[in-house]
């Protein structure tokens, strides 16, 4: 898989704090950070619509339900593969 090329703007503070974290040896690097936080991200978002939907029919079929819970979990699984790469 390719991966693409965004580039982003960011605060001086938010900038300095992944760099705290990148020296730290949290991260590798500044894109490791922002993939890690965009992943995470996508996983936080997915789990927060699953709940809308909860509360907007009740319970998702079962079909709906593994299926929304397998996606939570690849996420999950890269997102943590990634950031457990970079520890020391």
């Amino acid at each position: 898989m390719n991966a693409g090329i965004t580039s982003i703007r960011l605060p001086p503070k938010d900038s300095a704090m992944i760099e705290h974290f990148v020296k730290e040896g949290e991260f590798k690097s500044k894109s490791e950070f922002v993939r890690y936080a965009v992943k995470k991200t996508i996983c936080d978002m997915m789990l927060k619509e699953f709940h809308e939907k909860l509360g907007e029919r009740g319970v998702p079929s079962e079909k709906e339900g593994r299926k929304i819970l397998a996606d939570i979990k690849e996420i999950r699984r890269e997102l943590w593969g990634e950031y457990a790469e970079g520890l020391p």
